[in-house]
């Protein structure tokens, strides 16, 4: 019991002693091997107030250091004047089926409609929206022009660009009619660029509370509720 007790011991102190030698050669490595010396971050210093100053001033001031004859022209709603139901509205609107959201811009069909009123004006919205969208699609499939973007254009060019589009498919029609042709129409690439013009553009406060405007639930709610009345006068 005791020889296999003290030879257990010997065992155990030639690890420790192995373990221990080991240990120390490594450290011994360590310490004659040149420290790389650890590089400090530098210390970037941003001066953030003066590059809003300087963004403010370059773009969204009323006198800005870069005019809009830098850039394009910028997308901007046409100004539409209408009333209906004797409330007066002063932007126009594009009719949108569910996935667009209720803004004054877009004039969606009642979801759930629940009178005849409501059920009328849905029928005839989405009538509408369709006979649009597809006489679109045939004239975008048919002319390149239309194909590319039109935002510089200005809307009397953008006017004469789609009569044009509509006098040119009309004759193709009367030319084509009772023959039986695929209707394959090849869309190139087009190097036409739109004509750039340049306009001042709105302050930024005019900018904000137009936002504000076309992105007002209360009156896409009341614009529907007196398109709907419109339409079922007109139509009941």
């Amino acid at each position: 019991m005791s020889s296999s007790s003290s030879s257990s011991d010997g065992i155990e102190g030639e690890l420790i002693a192995a373990f221990q030698a080991e240990y120390e050669e490594e450290m011994l490595n360590e310490e004659e091997e040149p420290r790389r010396p650890r590089k400090r971050r530098e210390f970037i210093r941003r001066d953030r107030l003066g590059a809003h100053d300087r963004l403010f001033e370059d773009y969204f001031a009323d006198d800005c250091n870069y005019p809009p004859s830098y850039f394009r022209r910028r997308g901007e709603a046409p100004v539409v004047n209408f009333t209906v139901n004797e409330h007066e509205y002063n932007y126009g609107y594009y009719l949108a089926d569910g996935i667009y959201p209720s803004w004054p811009v877009f004039m969606k069909g009642v979801t759930l409609p629940q009178s005849e009123k409501q059920r009328m004006f849905t029928a005839a919205q989405s009538a509408w929206r369709k006979d649009v969208e597809c006489a679109f699609g045939v004239l975008k499939a048919r002319f390149n022009i239309l194909a590319v973007p039109g935002r510089s254009y200005s809307r009397r060019t953008l006017g004469l660009i789609m009569r044009a589009c509509v006098i040119l498919h009309n004759m193709i029609i009367d030319d084509e009619r009772g023959t039986n042709l695929e209707h394959n129409y090849e869309t190139v690439e087009s190097n036409v660029g739109p004509a750039i013009h340049h306009h001042a553009p709105p302050s930024l406060a005019a900018r904000i509370q137009m936002d504000n405007e076309m992105r007002a639930s209360p009156v896409y709610t009341q614009l529907q509720q007196d398109l709907i009345e419109h339409v079922w006068a007109h139509n009941a």
